[in-house]
């Protein structure tokens, strides 16, 4: 059974299969896959697999297209793609129905309520936007509901997942906290202020962003976390300053593993590789940023790029940190390519239990120290940079 599509554009190629998925468990009461997509390239045909609907045999599914990402025709096998669906029978008759339907039904979605817990050492001040609610739950966690245009609850529940990652990885740059999915019910008791507190000190930088024990964001973080829960769509922009912020989560959350913090409070030190890997990731956050917006020139004679990531992590630190600190990053950037491109480690080889002074000729001050790199201080500084950046270059005005 084959049957005409004649989309040439990936894009709806994609929307037109999001939504006939969602038409067949509409109409079958499942689409269950055994998803295992083949190529056949002289053939130009894609099989996708084998679609469970309730009908007794799994059938074969898969399109042919004219160009790459297109979908010409889509194509039904039954008993696992040995036989065809004749013509004129009861299931030739409800697929063609659902591909009908499908075509006239695509971009028509349903607006689902989803919600999630996150958790961190505190929870997050209560704050709703036209497209998202946070508030925070009795026993201490926070609730987070959007509402998600989708076909069906299966697929919001994807676009959801990926926005409650990013409004997490968000909410770290804008807090300095680690947070992370709950196992808490969203439909537990919840607390709503009357008055929205926001961080009001654009200077914020050390320790958490804390108001009578919430978490708190200024005016600007919750216009960019509407912009999240709002847009099906980002910007490359927005896109890339959430790529940095999950790499400064990740980092941030490899730093609570190796400082102990119980109630939220720095008691000790322990950590090895971790945090190699967790400057690492601080570094890296810096780096995604630099590339929004940016083009790369290349040198005619060498092809070398003229402006390196280097140079272009000394412009963005310039712009937001004094000038000694500036230079500070450098020498760090300079530690942590060594460390990726030649193995020097970030925490000293030969550790001993007390300090014993020692000179590197390599380090900015002329000595050995056994932390290469401060972490602590240097998470603040990059979630620092990334909060001014961001307020100042992804924040809708009007």
């Amino acid at each position: 059974m084959e049957l005409n599509i004649g989309i040439s554009d990936v894009k709806e190629s994609n929307e037109f299969l999001r939504c006939l998925w969602s038409e067949m468990a509409n109409e079958f009461g499942t689409c269950g896959w055994q998803y295992i997509p083949v190529k056949d390239g002289s053939k130009n045909k894609i099989t996708f697999g084998l679609m469970n609907i309730n009908q007794g045999t799994a059938l074969e599914v898969g399109i042919t297209y004219k160009e790459k990402g297109s979908i010409n025709n889509i194509y039904f096998l039954q008993n696992s793609g040995e036989e065809d669906i004749q013509k004129g029978t009861e299931l030739y008759n409800r697929l063609k129905k659902v591909v009908n339907v499908t075509k006239e039904s695509v971009g028509k979605y349903q607006s689902i309520l989803m919600q999630a817990t996150i958790k961190a050492y505190f929870p997050i001040m209560s704050y709703i936007g036209e497209s998202f609610v946070i508030l925070p739950m009795v026993d201490g966690d926070s609730q987070l509901s959007c509402i998600i245009k989708a076909y069906d609850v299966n697929q919001a529940s994807g676009y959801f997942a990926r926005k409650v990652s990013q409004v997490m990885d968000f909410l770290s740059v804008e807090t300095n906290a680690v947070f992370r999915r709950s196992d808490s019910k969203p439909d537990e008791e919840t607390i709503t202020f009357e008055k929205e507190i926001y961080q009001d000190d654009r200077e914020f930088m050390d320790d958490l962003s804390l108001v009578n024990d919430y978490l708190v964001i200024s005016k600007e973080g919750k216009q960019l976390i509407e912009q999240i829960a709002s847009i099906e769509e980002m910007s490359p922009e927005l896109e890339l300053f959430l790529k940095a912020c999950s790499h400064y989560h990740s980092a941030k959350a490899l730093e609570e593993q190796i400082y102990i913090r119980p109630d939220g409070k720095l008691v000790s030190m322990h950590g090895g590789n971790k945090t190699e890997i967790a400057t690492t990731l601080y570094l890296s956050a810096l780096e995604v940023v630099t590339l929004i917006g940016f083009t790369e020139d290349k040198c005619e004679s060498c092809g070398q790029p003229k402006f390196q990531i280097g140079k272009r992590v000394k412009e963005l630190t310039s712009r937001y940190l004094p000038s000694d600190l500036v230079k500070e990053f450098v020498d760090y950037y300079n530690k942590r390519s060594r460390y990726l491109h030649a193995g020097q480690k970030l925490v000293t080889e030969t550790p001993t239990l007390s300090s014993i002074p020692l000179l590197d000729p390599n380090g900015l001050n002329g000595c050995d120290f056994p932390y290469k790199v401060p972490l602590k201080n240097l998470g603040e500084w990059v979630s620092y940079c990334l909060r001014q950046y961001y307020k100042e270059n992804l924040i809708k005005c009007g």
